[in-house]
């Protein structure tokens, strides 16, 4: 019997989404603790992917707040065509390489900081959160734009809010939203500690891949 292969790929594909998607739906009923659970936040670590026609280079850089200096940074090239992204999905692009990058620091931190969103996604899961629950580590989603919801003003910053739920802090343009194994209130202490801006141990992650990627 002739089958379509092009019906067959996307039909293929259609039903992996599908799966990731409830992958996506089981792991948020599990990911964000009432209780606190961040003692105290003194390391850091961010990661960042940058793309080029080439491929692709991830970096994680381990951070000391207090110090305000990296204390580790691992930088990774991945050589070939990258998969596009799809809305909803950027585990699926990004959590490979940076899964990558994490396994090889030898540094231990506090928190995961991930750019893209944890808890403000259609589906209460997005990267931040996965590569959370993954890894193993607590983490929390730094993104630059809204995936989902509308600010609300409250005093010095503003709420993120979706149907009445409190999922997210922003300074107006950068969004902070729970990542894997850290309570709301664990949100607001590292929303606090960078002052609601996007954090620099983001921009050196992102700084590092882009180099990477620019001299290939």
């Amino acid at each position: 019997m002739f089958v379509n292969s092009a019906r067959s790929t996307n039909s293929s594909s259609s039903i992996a989404l599908r799966f990731f998607a409830k992958l996506q739906e089981a792991v948020a009923k599990i990911a964000y603790p009432e209780e606190d659970r961040l003692q105290r936040v003194e390391r850091v670590c961010g990661v960042d992917v940058a793309y080029s026609k080439r491929g692709s280079a991830a970096a994680a850089v381990v951070y000391d707040v207090g110090k305000s200096e990296a204390v580790e940074t691992v930088v990774k090239h991945f050589v070939g065509r990258q998969g596009a992204y799809i809305p909803g999905f950027l585990f699926l692009r990004e959590g490979p390489p940076l899964l990558g990058v994490l396994s090889e620091l030898r540094s231990g931190f506090d928190v995961l900081l991930v750019d893209g969103h944890g808890r403000a996604h259609p589906r209460r899961c997005g990267i931040a959160t996965l590569l959370g629950f993954v890894a193993g580590v607590a983490s929390a989603g730094v993104a630059k734009s809204i995936l989902t919801g509308q600010l609300r003003p409250v005093e010095s910053h503003y709420e993120l809010v979706v149907d009445g739920d409190l999922l997210g802090l922003s300074d107006g343009k950068t969004i902070y939203s729970q990542g894997y194994g850290i309570s709301f209130n664990d949100l607001r202490k590292i929303f606090s500690l960078f002052g609601g801006r996007y954090p620099e141990v983001l921009k050196m992650a992102d700084r590092l891949s882009r180099k990477v990627v620019e001299k290939t």
